[in-house]
């Protein structure tokens, strides 16, 4: 039995919203482009800031605000076998959208916490499960249905309490990620370095200039040898195969993928035993 079952909902190729079935207590870390909302269906969701640990307990939902460096893991009851936690991302510019139709202004206080707990929401919890058969179908959402979402998540938000509405002040003046730290979460995606412009709060441009001044390297020659070296780690001490791993890493073609390998390391995949020091 896989330790997590996860279904998607996507937009524009970004995972937008999830439902996460995880009988896995261990700790990762994550570092978001979104503001991401959270419902805590079964279980208990934990996410560690430093030395500050937020727990959202079973029939309760948060908002983890973007570009936080957080360590998120799961726990259970003993009458359970799993976790089951949906999340739902927040993008900026539906965001700017819908404050401006209702009529809201955004505070201009901020709220330092990077997860906010929100309680026992009936409209979040309604939102959540009106995703429910999309994400559990894999379909890909639209734009009318997004916005529409955020307008139902803004509405939970505030009814909490209006004051939240300053969690989204950063959206309404550019902010960008630290890079780094982008990068170290993002290089593995797939995203094309247009995707990852953008969800780094840049302009391709402002992007390329960014990234070279930080890494002395190309984006692409970066990502590549990233990639790689992932690839190697994988095949090295995993079981899996090139043609499980290929995709996953960033590459669309399989021969494209061994060519590239052999080139880096002078063995093809099906090879690399050889690379064990």
């Amino acid at each position: 039995m896989d330790v997590n079952t996860i279904h998607y909902l996507e937009y524009e190729g970004v995972h937008i919203a999830a439902f996460i079935e995880s009988r896995d207590q261990n700790a990762h870390s994550e570092y978001l482009p979104l503001n991401i909302l959270y419902y805590v269906q079964q279980g208990q969701l934990n996410i560690v800031s430093g030395e500050k640990t937020f727990v959202i307990p079973e029939g309760n939902c948060c908002l983890v605000k973007k570009y936080s460096e957080l360590t998120y893991y799961k726990t259970w009851s003993d009458g359970q076998d799993s976790a089951v936690v949906f999340a739902m991302g927040l993008k900026d510019d539906f965001i700017q959208e819908a404050v401006k139709e209702m009529g809201y202004k955004f505070p201009k206080q901020h709220i330092l916490d990077p997860v906010v707990g929100l309680g026992q929401n009936v409209v979040l919890k309604g939102l959540f499960n009106s995703l429910k058969l999309y994400v559990e179908e894999y379909q890909e959402a639209d734009k009318a249905l997004m916005y529409l979402k955020t307008k139902e998540a803004l509405i939970g938000i505030i009814q909490t309490n209006p004051k939240y509405l300053s969690l989204f002040y950063e959206v309404s003046r550019p902010v960008k990620a630290d890079l780094r730290l982008f990068m170290d979460h993002h290089s593995l995606s797939g995203a094309t370095l247009e995707e990852l412009a953008r969800l780094s709060g840049r302009s391709l441009s402002t992007f390329y200039r960014d990234f070279k001044k930080l890494f002395h390297t190309s984006p692409h020659k970066w990502l590549l040898q990233s990639r790689l070296s992932k690839a190697k780690d994988l095949l090295l001490h995993s079981s899996k195969k090139s043609s499980e791993i290929y995709l996953d890493l960033g590459f669309k073609d399989l021969g494209h993928f061994s060519r590239t390998f052999k080139q880096e390391f002078g063995v093809p995949p099906s090879e690399v035993a050889s690379l064990k020091e």
